[in-house]
């Protein structure tokens, strides 16, 4: 048999017999995991960290995050708590659909202008046999062609309603060529599938009083450091970094397709042939003034999302009815929770500082010591400011020496 069609267990005996020491697994936990992926041998886990009150839409919501840097949950806590002092913010999302691709090879004898009369039928075919996305408000709502010497491009529209819609789109635009080929003058198919290019935008934005955020310096500081962000593309693509930190955590906590939002994020950073921050702060009318906009072609139900209990453990956590615009909304306002946060550290401390702290934290759990002694020594390396692993046991010998 191949690898692939082994049990999990029979597997993780091969790599035992290569000599590779493994982690224990519960049996039910692994054969759940392997519901979910290929070639399963075990687990890798994030730790779920929590913003404990994002104020968004005159909503308080406790956003869980699934990521292993400490300080970037630390950020969306501190840019959080700032939002909420000046009435959180107001966010909406724009949820038109999914881009889908459909490029056909064309014979000469292909006249567009005919194929084009037909799309308002191949739309209610489509719809018809996905009847089910159309009952929960989804459905096929656009298509749209253009011919370019012997190829025809067919960009289609997909409503995927609170689903990511990413399988369905498929079986959609496969349908939907399938019907094409059918067609006098198309030699071939080439390709149908989903397109990743940034289609459902959400757009999150505070105002912020200079009190809330250090005073008027400070603000007009973060300001700068963002005109700077749309100018340079080395700060543009380390504040978008910074941004990405929070969503990502977001969308794993949420069973959502990082990948898919990331790659979209960096073409919209590049709408307009220059690459810059996607984040705005300006200083405006006496107040700090910021905006984000990200793709956010999101969901929350289909693909995994039913089928894990971590992940349905985020969703008790967000709250009841929390719908696929909801959500948006919110992961956009982490991102600019945990973007403000940045460019406050670097207009004041310096990002490095908080870091380093966080840092030490995750030396000092790894020594060999009492909490009490941990807590100590933690103590005596921040107020020191030397975060090395070989000062933290030099610490702990001194404190068991002095007892």
């Amino acid at each position: 048999m191949k690898f692939y069609e082994l049990t999990p267990e029979k597997r993780r005996q091969i790599l035992k017999d290569r000599g590779i020491q493994l982690n224990k697994i519960n049996e039910q936990t692994l054969k759940g995991l392997n519901s979910l992926s290929e070639n399963v041998v075990g687990q890798v886990r994030l730790p779920l960290g929590l913003v404990e009150d994002l104020l968004v839409n005159g909503r308080h919501y406790q956003v869980p995050m699934a990521i292993e840097e400490p300080s970037v949950v630390a950020a969306a806590n501190h840019g959080a708590s700032i939002f909420a002092k000046n009435n959180g913010v107001v966010a909406h999302s724009q949820r038109n659909g999914i881009y889908g691709q459909i490029v056909l090879k064309i014979e000469k004898n292909f006249v567009l202008k005919k194929l084009l009369t037909k799309f308002p039928s191949l739309i209610n075919l489509a719809n018809k046999r996905f009847a089910s996305l159309v009952r929960h408000g989804g459905g096929v709502k656009e298509i749209k062609a253009r011919q370019s010497a012997s190829l025809l491009y067919l960009k289609v529209l997909i409503d995927p309603a609170e689903s990511m819609g990413a399988n369905k789109t498929n079986s959609i635009l496969e349908f939907l060529a399938g019907k094409l080929e059918q067609e006098t003058g198309i030699k071939e198919k080439l390709f149908a599938i989903l397109s990743n290019y940034p289609s459902q935008l959400t757009t999150a934005k505070v105002r912020l009083a200079f009190t809330s955020v250090g005073g008027e310096k400070v603000a007009k500081r973060v300001a700068l450091l963002s005109q700077i962000g749309c100018a340079d593309v080395y700060r543009g693509v380390t504040n978008n970094k910074g941004i990405m930190n929070g969503v990502d955590a977001v969308l794993v906590a949420t069973g959502n397709d990082y990948r898919a939002v990331d790659a979209a994020a960096g073409v919209l950073a590049n709408q307009n042939g220059k690459y810059r921050s996607l984040s705005k702060w300006q200083v405006k009318g006496g107040y700090l003034l910021g905006k984000l906009t990200l793709p956010l072609a999101i969901g929350t139900v289909g693909g995994s999302i039913n089928a894990r209990k971590d992940i349905k453990q985020s969703y008790r956590i967000l709250g009841k009815n929390v719908t696929a615009s909801d959500l948006a909304n919110i992961i956009a306002s982490i991102g600019l929770a945990n973007n403000l946060a940045a460019l406050l550290a670097i207009s004041t401390t310096g990002i490095q500082a908080g870091h380093m702290k966080l840092q030490a934290r995750n030396i000092v759990a790894e020594l060999k010591a009492t909490d009490d002694e941990k807590s100590r020594v933690l103590d005596l390396m921040i107020k020191e400011k030397i975060y090395s692993e070989t000062y933290a046991k030099k610490l702990l010998k001194k404190i068991r020496k002095d007892k």
